[in-house]
């Protein structure tokens, strides 16, 4: 049991340190890809070139941003079993259900990329992600301020709120400074990059605060046994 308990919290480390690698380098492959300029979407844009051809930079942008989409979201979702199992109260556990639908939204974002056969679901995908993330991260700091860890569930309440005050921020910069060519509601890299950090270092943390706590467990039952 233990080591399964261990193995779904690497799994928690992995996830997000998969999907937000394979994003960064998706931004440095891109030719076409700007902060200013563009949504992270873009790289994930199917390109007129076979999709599993590697032959161009804005090919394997697509294949980076995508694939690590979904790897990560296969990756995240036994975490969450992890998580549900130590949940200490309704708040937390509620947390962790808004974590699972973003993760899921997370691979639909991927599956459903722009100009491929599903892209009518894209902007969905996309808000939902987003969205549910951030109600994850509420929910998930309230339950951890219920539970008696005041600074941990402040921490990621706020985490939680700055996210949100980034896309707000960010839009209201968007219409006031972006407008020359006409478009102001596709410069959203910056808001979406930092929803997915955080999104990803919560993940991360919690993953391996988890593995500290069993490591320090573990050890303290074998000084016991040796004692005995």
């Amino acid at each position: 049991m233990p080591d399964t308990r261990r193995t779904l919290d690497y799994l928690g480390l992995a996830a997000p340190t998969l999907a937000l690698g394979t994003l960064f380098l998706a931004t440095i492959v891109d030719p076409k890809f700007d902060w200013a300029s563009r949504s992270l979407s873009s790289m994930g844009e199917a390109t007129p070139h076979s999709l599993f051809a590697l032959g161009t930079p804005d090919q394997l942008a697509f294949l980076l941003f995508n694939s690590g989409l979904l790897l990560g979201a296969v990756l995240g979702l036994p975490f969450s079993v992890r998580l549900w199992q130590r949940s200490r109260n309704a708040a937390e556990k509620v947390g962790v259900g808004f974590l699972v639908v973003a993760l899921v939204a997370m691979g639909g974002v991927g599956i459903a990329y722009l100009d491929g056969p599903f892209a009518g679901l894209h902007f969905l995908a996309a808000v939902s992600f987003f969205l549910f993330g951030t109600f994850a991260l509420l929910a998930y700091g309230t339950g951890s301020v219920l539970a008696g860890e005041s600074r941990r569930g402040l921490a990621i309440l706020w985490a939680g709120v700055g996210h949100l005050l980034v896309w707000v921020f960010w839009v209201v910069l968007e219409t006031m400074a972006f407008t020359t060519d006409g478009d102001t509601w596709t410069y959203f890299a910056v808001p979406e990059a930092v929803g997915a950090f955080v999104f990803g270092a919560f993940v991360f943390v919690t993953a391996r605060r988890n593995l500290h706590e069993e490591t320090t467990a573990t050890a303290a039952e074998t000084d016991t046994e040796q004692t005995a």
